[in-house]
């Protein structure tokens, strides 16, 4: 396949007119940007041929916090990429040629209540691995992680944000301060960010906070 871009188009319509399009690459780039808009239960799928072995990521920025996009491979089936659990980065090496689609949605709460959401995405394949191959996930208490976290690192008069999905640009559920105990409820990676689900020991107060700032606890 030749690689490159064809540049930025709106896909404002797609939701309700043209629910998919396939996006097709020139000759001298391997990225390109989409704007567009979704309405309640009306999605957009995007359509890319990739080679296997080939790197595909996908970073999404929305002007709602319920809008995700998940990526689902040539035979379909289970997401290979959820966005509602791993963020709004992608970076992926795909197993296997064929067409690969990035599906944005919004999630059912903001779809019943006909919300909308304007969102860009940056489409880019190459090939190679990912530019930092992801660290090991933290496991939840459950599979043998730890049960609590302390806080810790955060500079003095400062605190750490938990925020309402694993991105900095999430809007923010609580602050907590060094020595704090959180329930930790796994961790993941997100890009070159450590993202750890937590709440308060009470289970209150759930979101995601970065694992940098986390350390087991001691008791």
């Amino acid at each position: 396949m030749t690689l490159g871009v064809i540049g930025n188009f709106d896909a404002g319509s797609v939701a309700a007119q043209e629910r998919s399009v396939r996006v097709e690459f020139g000759r001298s780039q391997s990225s390109t940007v989409i704007r567009g808009t979704v309405r309640g239960y009306d999605g957009a799928s995007y359509r890319i041929n990739v080679r296997g072995s080939q790197r595909l990521a996908v970073t999404m920025n929305s002007s709602n916090s319920s809008n995700y996009f998940n990526i689902l491979g040539p035979s379909g089936g289970e997401a290979l990429f959820n966005g509602s659990i791993s963020g709004d980065f992608a970076d992926i090496i795909v197993p296997t040629s064929g067409d690969y689609v990035v599906q944005v949605y919004l999630m059912r709460n903001a779809a019943r209540r006909n919300e909308q959401a304007r969102f860009t995405l940056r489409i880019e394949v190459t090939g190679g691995r990912p530019i930092t191959p992801p660290s090991p996930d933290f496991a939840d208490g459950l599979s043998g992680g730890p049960d609590f976290f302390e806080v810790a690192g955060i500079a003095r008069g400062d605190a750490l944000n938990i925020r309402t999905r694993p991105s900095a640009q999430s809007p923010i559920v609580t602050r907590v301060v060094n020595g704090e105990i959180l329930r930790n409820g796994g961790c993941r990676m997100t890009g070159q960010t450590r993202w750890c689900r937590v709440s308060r020991p009470d289970g209150s107060n759930a979101g995601w906070a970065a694992g940098r700032f986390l350390i087991e606890a001691s008791n």
